[in-house]
């Protein structure tokens, strides 16, 4: 693992190809939101990826093999140690949940940490080869019928991936685009998250051609049920002709709508924290999806930058349609 904060934050580099305004954005809103659900008791998990195959895949149609990976964190010398990992009520819940979409998941537990050995990917120079080291192994877990884990081998887990052939799309973006020293890369168990979730992409795009789509994060509702969150930190459109609204990206609503295609009542949540023009919280709001789909405009809308430095089309969403955050919450 990582000795230093710097060296955690120099692998994330590694990773972005984009670390614009809109990502610093959600990766704070994000660590808001937490803390919102802290302050009101309300259990969640962290996200994690959904994987589907590559090209060059044998499968006829390789969006239909998706797989989740939840990585499940461990504290470095310079965060919290986490005591011990287990698998909590609310990690069963969103396992739950995928079994019901019909998504294989695995959590993912990092294994033989040696934070010495760590080190950062490396581009070709000159003579010298790219290097992209895994300097220690995950486990890949499932939960067995008695309830606990079950080790589920590597190369089953991706057994409907291609293998990758040589480094050509592998990650390694310049370092020293960001600084330490300011919010929200100085918060310690923010670093800590972001580099389990990323280093587990990471590992196995090493080995698999892979297409990801990240997952927020689940809230576990007060019945029990567990919603995936599409959390989005922005103000609203005014507009004088139909009304104000939020946008919402394609990528992400057909993600949405994969979750609930399915006879199971699965839902999730679109949640957003609206802010002014000066970035201050005016107050968090929420959809379920299924609502959502029932008040959004039919017609898509050319969107701005995304978080990764791409151009977004975008799904208007009536701003009257959403739920006081608070209020939302009670109802699940």
């Amino acid at each position: 693992m990582p000795q230093t904060k710097q060296d955690a934050l120099s692998f994330l580099e590694t990773q972005w190809s984009s670390i614009n305004d809109n990502k610093i954005k959600g990766i704070k809103a994000e660590a808001e939101f937490r803390q919102y659900l802290e302050d009101n008791e309300i259990h969640y998990i962290p996200g994690g990826w959904i994987l589907t195959p590559g090209k060059n895949t044998n499968v006829k149609i390789p969006s239909e093999h998706k797989i989740c990976l939840l990585p499940m964190e461990k504290g470095f010398s310079w965060s919290k140690k986490n005591a011990h990992l287990f698998i909590s009520p609310a990690l069963i819940s969103a396992y739950n949940y995928f079994r019901q979409v019909g998504v294989k998941t695995f959590f993912v537990e990092p294994t033989n940490v040696d934070e010495t050995a760590f080190s950062v990917p490396k581009k070709s120079t000159g003579t010298k080869r790219a290097v992209y080291p895994r300097p220690y192994d995950l486990r890949f877990n499932t939960i067995s019928p008695s309830g606990g884990l079950a080790k589920v081998d590597y190369a089953e887990v991706f057994s409907s991936f291609p293998p990758r052939d040589g480094n050509r799309g592998l990650r390694c973006y310049s370092q020293n685009r960001i600084s330490i020293h300011s919010a929200p890369w100085n918060d310690s168990e923010l670093l800590k998250g972001l580099f389990w979730f990323e280093y587990t992409r990471y590992f196995c795009q090493v080995d698999f051609l892979i297409s990801n789509n990240d997952l927020d994060l689940f809230i576990i509702g007060k019945s029990g049920g567990a919603y995936p969150i599409e959390l989005k930190s922005k103000s609203p459109v005014i507009d004088n002709s139909s009304g104000d609204w939020f946008g919402l990206d394609i990528g992400p609503f057909a993600k949405m709508a994969f979750f609930t295609a399915n006879s199971m009542n699965t839902d999730a949540l679109y949640i957003v924290q609206e802010v002014d023009e000066q970035r201050t919280l005016v107050q968090w709001l929420g959809i379920r999806f299924t609502q959502l789909v029932k008040s959004c405009s039919w017609v898509g809308q050319a969107g701005g930058q995304g978080m990764s430095g791409g151009a977004s089309s975008t799904i208007k969403v009536p701003k009257a349609a959403f739920t006081e955050l608070s209020i939302l919450l009670r109802e699940l």
